[in-house]
């Protein structure tokens, strides 16, 4: 049993390192095209609710429901793209608008992050009631969230 227990120990310990170690290698034209990547995957889903919202569609509280589940479920992966290095334009041949300001104001933006990120898994709640001015109401604060840290970390 002893062996079993140091053998899992020594695995996890393993990975854990190799993680950390992938990790450091990662190129921040890598991470930029991650982030990216993320956020293009939230704005796919994020799009038709704001027409919804907006009254440019009809609602569809099944499919807004569903886009806002999606929504949640993926706000917490642009934020590891987010490395040393990646904040400098096409500077690694991938163009971002991410400002480099973001290194002098970590703590600021964590704050913007964790802000997003509940207000995500507030709409995805609320949203699933199906009541459209509860979900618009939800849906205006992921946008609020999103609008804060573009105003101040984004050049656009």
């Amino acid at each position: 049993m002893r062996m079993i227990k140091g053998s899992v120990i020594a695995s996890v310990l393993a990975t854990a390192l190799s993680t950390a170690a992938i990790a450091q290698e990662i190129e921040p034209a890598d991470a930029i095209d991650y982030r990216q990547s993320a956020f293009s995957v939230m704005a796919w889903h994020f799009g038709p609710m704001g027409q919804m919202a907006q009254g440019k569609i009809d609602y569809d509280a099944e499919e807004f429901a569903s886009r806002a589940q999606t929504v949640n479920a993926v706000a917490g992966l642009p934020w590891e793209g987010f490395i040393d290095g990646s904040y400098m334009g096409d500077a690694h041949g991938v163009d971002t608008d991410a400002l480099a300001k973001i290194t002098d104001n970590l703590d600021d933006f964590q704050e913007r992050k964790d802000t997003f990120m509940g207000n995500t898994a507030t709409l995805a709640e609320v949203a699933q009631d199906g009541d459209f001015d509860a979900s618009r109401r939800a849906f205006a604060a992921v946008a609020n969230s999103c609008k804060g840290c573009h105003d101040n970390y984004r050049d656009n």
